[in-house]
């Protein structure tokens, strides 16, 4: 396996083929984007000695193994920040998230984090600034320009509106913020 650094981002496609996981990754997707990038659809932050915390559905923020994390995904894509210190503060951050519910809702200022979020909350700087942009929420598909049907389904089941427009973050968003990374890459699992 490649060469693992505290800090570094790891991009997965989850072999899980979920609706859920579908419309995530078709709501991230941008028109002439490379296709490996289109089938990522959740991330987390490797912590070292073979860990990483993550967010997921069913049990919220959650450390478990490296091999329990790479174990669920077809594939990984690795991403290497440049600023050391917001690696630092990073580790420390995602650590104290430790337990929290996993946001359901995707909205800003709910109870607990989705995956992205809790990446874009970990690489806040001290000042409480963003490392990573927010953009817009989008839950239309690029091809039919229509919100996912699922994500119709989705919201009225949770009884809330479909966050459209507001802002936040996603797996493949962050991916594509390349001027942060010093170095993107495959993971190759031996």
């Amino acid at each position: 396996m490649n060469k693992l650094d505290a800090g570094d981002i790891i991009f997965q496609s989850q072999k899980a083929h979920t609706p859920f996981n579908g419309a995530v990754s078709r709501s991230g997707a941008v028109l002439n984007m490379k296709k490996i990038q289109t089938n990522i659809n959740h991330v987390g932050l490797y912590m070292g000695n073979n860990t990483i915390i993550e967010a997921t559905q069913k049990k919220g923020v959650i450390q478990q193994s490296l091999a329990n994390f790479l174990s669920d995904g077809d594939y990984h894509i690795v991403g290497t920040v440049y600023d050391s210190k917001a690696i630092k503060n990073a580790l420390i951050r995602a650590k104290a998230c430790l337990g929290l519910p996993y946001n359901h809702s995707f909205y800003p200022d709910a109870e607990g984090l989705y995956c992205s979020q809790l990446i874009t909350y970990a690489f806040k700087t001290k000042r409480d600034s963003d490392y990573f942009a927010l953009y817009p929420m989008n839950f239309i598909d690029c091809t039919t320009q229509q919100i996912l049907p699922y994500w119709i389904t989705y919201y009225t089941l949770l009884n809330q509106p479909i966050p459209q427009g507001r802002l936040g973050s996603h797996p493949q968003q962050l991916l594509r913020q390349t001027h942060l990374f010093k170095m993107i890459r495959i993971l190759v699992i031996n």
